[in-house]
């Protein structure tokens, strides 16, 4: 199956981990966007699949995904390295029907791949399917899962997995949240780093342009020159908001480009149809929020352009990560204000080639504004249609509910209509995702004047200037930033497991470690040390112990004389 599709030589982070998932030892690593991570942990796993075939249909490898569209690419993976054997594979994320989902599980597929929500879901409703059989454990974009507030559901379902099970974690970046999700899950793992993530790749040219202080509104009118004059194909914009983003994409709709979306307001099968049509060059542009910048591989990607900076330097890496994979090369341009300066000069140090500035003509930004405001009211009008519609199709569901419910009252039937139990009802979820999110906005808009500011545009909702509209984002961004630094500054957690340095070659003979004498005598209880402790060390057995020359630090002798 590797030489069907064309693996010839394993990347840094394969050749790392599958000699040692294959001795079974759980593995915590961490190592950058598109250096083949899947494939890292999948081959190794069929391996163990092969070679110890299953004696009952049982499912014994679970993956965790952050995002359904990681899921399902992570899924098309191993159905093509698991093509020639009989491994079994199964998908299991929100978005896709439930009642097929529950039947492939029923049938006990090998290796199964999931996001938290749904699987905790299955668990909770599906009886004959449970995770006490599962061998190996695999948590992908950890980072991620955490930040996406998943963190009651892996620690639920890590709970329910045997204990005799091969836990891998693999992670873009180790954070404090990581290693503590680590402490609970991994016995003495194998710590594999990579060039982690802090670096872009190094086929890419980063551009930027600058935009004044008092011109914040022609970000769009500069997005949009760009793309119908220098990049008009296999290009990705990222946003920061979901708003923002469709805004985008009914406006560059509008300018006759060819035009796709990606974000959270979009219903699951609308998402895949954005990314196959933009897989298969049926589109130009794909606009996304950062659903799409982790983890997605999608082929030939020319560039990225960044609407407003992203929030911190890793978002950032990984949404460049997404042009010049795998050895390609590709380019990014950021459109960088005066707020996002700082941003800008630290990704300056860190390149490792020059990063160019790219400047527009001003008529031609001025004439791309005229178009865009002329363009208004149309983009309005669309808005307002597709707010009618989702009423329509909101009420339209109420009534079938209603008329179900009607059918079902008149049928009476019992043990037939059993209710679906939630781990955490909706409710409960968005109360927590809303404490979390007011701790966090609280903190983002200490500033008076920042605050006064933001209500007083919310209250002017229906119609923002451009400039108010890249403010917004921008501030959404400083907002996360804020919050980022805010839990990095907090006290860190004590830990069961002992921090180790990254083991650079776990292979070869282990030197001794050279004891300190403080510790030998603080250890050492015989009956001899003892009495030669009272009587305090020879000459010779100062010179042995490293005593006669005089140690730094280690010497508790005063050096005055008496």
């Amino acid at each position: 199956a590797v030489t069907a599709l064309g693996f010839k030589q394993p990347t840094p982070i394969q050749k790392a981990c599958i000699p040692v998932g294959l001795l079974g030892k759980d593995i915590c690593a961490c190592a950058a966007t598109g250096t083949g991570k899947t494939a890292a942990f999948i081959l190794p796993v069929l391996e163990r699949l092969i070679y110890k075939p299953r004696q009952a249909p049982i499912t014994r490898v679970l993956v965790l995904v952050p995002t359904r569209e990681l899921g399902i690419q992570v899924h098309s993976v191993t159905k093509q390295l698991a093509q020639f054997s009989s491994v079994t594979t199964c998908l299991a994320v929100g978005g896709l029907d439930v009642k097929t989902q529950e039947a492939a599980l029923r049938a006990g597929p090998d290796i199964l791949i999931a996001t938290p929500g749904r699987l905790i879901d299955h668990l909770h409703n599906c009886p004959s399917f449970h995770l006490s059989s599962v061998e190996v454990l695999i948590l992908d974009e950890a980072d991620r899962m955490l930040d996406e507030y998943f963190e009651e559901q892996m620690k639920e379902i890590i709970r329910l997995c045997s204990h005799h099970r091969q836990t891998m974690l693999f992670s873009a970046t180790m954070t404090e949240e990581v290693k503590d999700l680590a402490s609970v899950s991994l016995k003495n793992p194998v710590r594999i780093f990579v060039n982690s993530n802090t670096d872009v790749a190094p086929f890419l040219r980063q551009e930027f342009i600058r935009i004044r202080p008092n011109r914040e509104g022609d970000r769009e009118a500069i997005v949009t020159a760009l793309l119908t004059r220098t990049f008009q194909d296999h290009v990705m914009l990222f946003t920061q908001t979901k708003k923002q983003a469709h805004r985008m994409h009914i406006l560059l709709g509008l300018m006759g480009l060819q035009v796709g979306e990606l974000h959270g307001n979009l219903s699951q099968t609308q998402r895949l149809e954005s990314l196959r049509r933009f897989k298969d060059e049926e589109i130009d542009i794909l606009v996304a929020t950062d659903v799409a910048a982790r983890g997605l591989d999608i082929e030939g990607v020319k560039t990225v352009i960044n609407f407003t900076m992203p929030n911190t330097i890793k978002h950032y890496v990984h949404r460049v990560g997404r042009t010049a994979r795998a050895g390609k090369a590709g380019r990014s341009v950021s459109l960088v204000g005066e707020e996002e300066r700082k941003m800008l000069k630290e990704i300056v140090k860190t390149a490792k080639t020059p990063v160019k500035a790219r400047i527009l003509p001003q008529d031609v930004i001025l004439k791309f504004r005229e178009k865009i405001e002329n363009l208004e009211k149309d983009i309005y009008a669309v808005l307002c249609l597709e707010r009618e519609e989702r009423e329509m199709q909101q009420s339209e569901a109420q009534i079938n509910k209603a008329k179900k419910q009607l059918e079902a009252g008149k049928k009476e039937t019992g043990s037939e209509n059993m209710e679906r139990s939630w781990f955490q009802t909706r409710e409960e979820r968005k109360k927590e995702k809303l404490a979390k999110a007011l701790q966090e906005f609280d903190l983002a808009l200490r500033g008076k004047k920042k605050r006064k500011k933001f209500v007083q545009d919310t209250k002017k909702k229906t119609q923002m200037t451009p400039e108010e509209r890249s403010q917004f984002e921008i501030l959404k961004s400083q907002m996360y930033a804020e919050r980022l630094a805010k839990r990095n500054r907090r006290a860190k957690r004590a830990r069961a497991l002992p921090e180790e340095e990254p083991a650079a070659a776990p292979a070869g003979p282990k030197k001794k470690k050279k004891v300190s004498v403080f510790d030998e005598e603080l250890t050492n209880t015989s009956r001899k040390a003892l009495k030669q402790y009272r009587a305090g060390p020879s000459f010779e057995d100062r010179k042995r112990l490293g005593m006669a020359q005089r140690r730094k630090g280690g010497n508790f002798k005063s050096k005055s004389r008496y």
